[in-house]
């Protein structure tokens, strides 16, 4: 029997999915507080009776509970207990939400865009406050561009930002009841192309990837439903398009590899001051095509940064890397010799960006492409050249993986387990004399290898069968937001632990549960 009455629940109900959804994007004790609400209200609501009918009846739900379950079996022997209850507390959504939205009663296709558009304005929230710091924090450049999303992950972050740019194109373009009109189409397209400029801006290279894949995804299922005699012109245009980005790509590994070459024996050896010259002809290290440790002058160095800054020259910048090297690589980006003459050669701007950590005049172009992908090119070659990895993105997910493939190969039937995954990426760091320091030695970041080296090949299948099972049996994929979600979804599986987060996971969980089970056509059999 409910404590209150049938309207106050509902209410209650509707609130804390309202809270939930906007609290994705901005709140981690806002997803927590909301769920909260959301369980209480369910178990005062009572009436247990027809929620077990229900459940009885799909079949869907109790699949997709299955993946809580199968981390709950996989506890055999944890190592490390903390860890193990630490994970099953931020998968605890995984057990709750199913059971809450699939046996409270189904949300109108109004309330369901009412909810859609709650989670936009949240991801709006959260973009424009970023913003703000962007603009009144001169520091957050792009080798700190993670400080632009202040309240999750940035690649949690760019994932609900591409998203929304979807759930805000999809309502501004539909044709029915539910479609945007007048001024409230307008704004609906403004900031959903707002949201993309934040996303060139945030600069994370899995949002912008898997933003890019989607959207390619979505013009290929829109043309085939062309009916014009344009429809293969249409078609001719997305199969050239690929094109233009990998030419860009091209272009600029192309201007990468065209690195100087030096005749050591013919260089000048000494500065304009009479000093000695530097050279470690052994480092492959280069800036925009110049060699770094060349030409350098340590002494004329010390002197001429101190005369332009009150950072000290053997201590760190404001990034917290050494601020010697990051004036080196300055100022060989610009193609200048590291001596007082170099430094003479930097104004007011270049000494804050150094300071800021900055190491290349090119990432001063906040804007532009053209930096990332620089930046993605440096770091491998980095990793190729000089064996270095620690605090690079691309390189560290390759030790990453290296260490996942040598777990696997131990425990590919059953895993590690729940509890083991850290312990077993910490040992085979170790044992394979990672060139990752003990700060950098994470997990796979690859929720696909994750599962696999935790629960072996029997808790990767079942876990694969739990997340697509639901959807076909619910034909999810016939809901075009739902379709869009669920790709991004996996393809951010690929680079990164997704669900491993209290956002990321709950961000799948959420709209998982909302499309397949909160459906106003769902039709649920409880005669007995």
């Amino acid at each position: 029997m409910p404590v209150f009455s049938h309207t106050i629940h509902r209410n209650i109900y509707i609130f804390g999915l309202l809270l939930l959804v906007f609290s994705l994007p901005l709140s981690v004790f806002g997803m927590s507080f909301s769920q909260l609400i959301l369980l209480g209200n369910w178990v005062l609501e009572g009436n247990f009776r027809e929620k077990v009918k229900i459940l009885k009846s799909r079949k869907s739900i109790w699949i997709f509970i299955s993946i809580f379950i199968v981390h709950a079996f996989w506890l055999f022997p944890p190592q490390d207990y903390n860890y193990a209850y630490h994970d099953l507390r931020i998968k605890l959504p995984l057990l709750v939400l199913p059971l809450i939205v699939g046996t409270s009663k189904s949300l109108s296709k109004h309330l369901l865009r009412t909810i859609l558009l709650v989670f936009t304005s949240g991801v709006l929230s959260g973009s424009l406050i970023s913003m703000a710091i962007f603009i009144f924090k001169p520091s957050v450049n792009i080798t700190n561009y993670r400080e632009l999303s202040v309240f999750i992950s940035h690649i949690r972050f760019s994932l609900m930002v591409a998203f929304s740019v979807f759930i805000l194109f999809y309502y501004s373009f539909i044709k029915n009841e539910l479609a945007l009109t007048g001024w409230k189409k307008i704004i609906g397209i403004t900031i959903s192309v707002w949201f993309i400029i934040f996303l060139i801006l945030l600069k994370s290279l899995t949002g912008l990837l898997i933003f890019g894949v989607v959207s390619y995804l979505v013009l290929w299922f829109f043309t085939f439903k062309l009916k014009f005699w344009y429809k293969w012109f249409c078609f001719l245009i997305l199969l050239i398009l690929p094109v233009i980005p990998g030419w860009y790509v091209y272009k600029v590994l192309k201007n990468f590899t065209q690195i100087e070459q030096i005749d050591y024996s013919k260089v000048d050896k000494k500065t304009k001051s009479g000093n000695d010259y530097f050279f470690n002809s052994e480092s492959k290290s280069v800036e925009n095509g110049k060699i770094v440790w060349a030409f350098c002058c340590e002494k004329e160095l010390v002197d001429g940064w101190t005369k332009k800054s009150k950072l000290n020259y053997l201590g760190k910048d404001k990034h917290g890397n050494e601020l010697r090297y990051t004036l080196v690589r300055y100022l060989t980006s610009k193609g200048l010799r590291k001596d007082s003459a170099g430094i003479s050669n930097l104004n007011n701007d270049d000494i804050k960006a150094i300071e800021n950590g900055v190491p290349n005049y090119i990432f001063l172009n906040e804007w532009k492409i053209y930096p990332m992908i620089y930046n993605t090119i440096w770091e491998l070659y980095e990793y190729k050249n000089n064996k270095y990895a620690g605090g690079h993105s691309l390189p560290q997910r390759i030790e990453y993986l290296k260490a996942a493939k040598g777990i696997i190969s131990k425990h590919y039937l059953f895993g590690v387990g729940t509890g083991n995954v850290q312990i077993s990426f910490d040992k085979q760091y170790v044992q394979m004399k990672s060139l990752l320091e003990k700060e950098w030695r994470l997990r796979a970041h690859n929720q696909f290898v994750t599962f696999l080296l935790t629960f072996g090949v029997f808790g990767f299948v079942w876990i694969l069968f739990a997340i697509f099972y639901p959807a076909i049996k619910e034909n999810g994929f016939k809901d075009f937001l739902f379709s869009v979600f669920l790709i991004i979804l996996l393809f951010s599986f690929i680079n990164e632990d997704t669900i491993e987060t209290q956002a990321g996971l709950t961000f799948f969980v959420f709209f998982y549960c909302l499309f397949l089970f909160a459906k106003e056509q769902r039709v649920v059999q409880t005669k007995q």
